[in-house]
């Protein structure tokens, strides 16, 4: 899907920080059941214009599809999927990056008060978090896996899935939680 600007799937030009930059669209269901965070969009992901297209980051949303909080992806994109289930997709920060260490301290600090206010706005009730870092900058502590003690300023509770490299065993009985 491409649109007169050249923008391809989920692609948007957003604001950062006084620069504009080409992103992915946050992606929210008409009622959220749940929003899918995560710190940063990919690159590879923005290049082609859909949400957690990494080897990881496909890895971690099977595991959400494993345990039936969402279908199978369409044409290998999970976005229609979790719609489908009134779930959607957002990051804390706007800008593409590798990772955490290319991400600043006050790009998370702006990033979380924009999420969080849009996040209540929408009353959104679980805030599922693909890797720990969106859960360090909701909560401020990284917590262990799975459904956290604390909940959102707004009252959501928040889940952080295992890491992509956690012991099968324990990541799928982590994962039967959120399930």
């Amino acid at each position: 899907m491409t649109d007169f600007d050249g923008l391809i799937g989920f692609q948007s030009r957003e604001s950062w920080l006084g620069e504009t930059v080409l992103t992915l669209a946050d992606i929210w269901p008409e009622k959220p059941a749940a929003m899918i965070v995560g710190l940063n969009p990919a690159p590879s992901s923005v290049r082609v214009g859909h949400y957690y297209q990494g080897r990881s980051g496909r890895a971690q949303l099977m595991r959400l599809v494993r345990c039936g909080l969402i279908g199978e992806p369409s044409g290998g994109y999970f976005e229609e999927a979790a719609l489908a289930r009134g779930i959607g997709f957002t990051d804390i920060v706007k800008r593409p990056s590798i990772g955490e260490a290319d991400v600043s301290a006050a790009e998370i600090d702006h990033g979380r008060t924009v999420l969080e206010a849009a996040l209540a706005a929408h009353s959104v009730p679980l805030v599922i978090c693909v890797f720990r870092q969106p859960v360090e900058a909701l909560l401020g502590v990284a917590g262990a896996p799975g459904f956290q003690e604390a909940r959102t300023s707004w009252g959501g509770r928040v889940f952080r899935m295992p890491g992509p490299f956690e012991r099968k065993d324990i990541a799928e009985a982590v994962m039967r939680t959120l399930g």
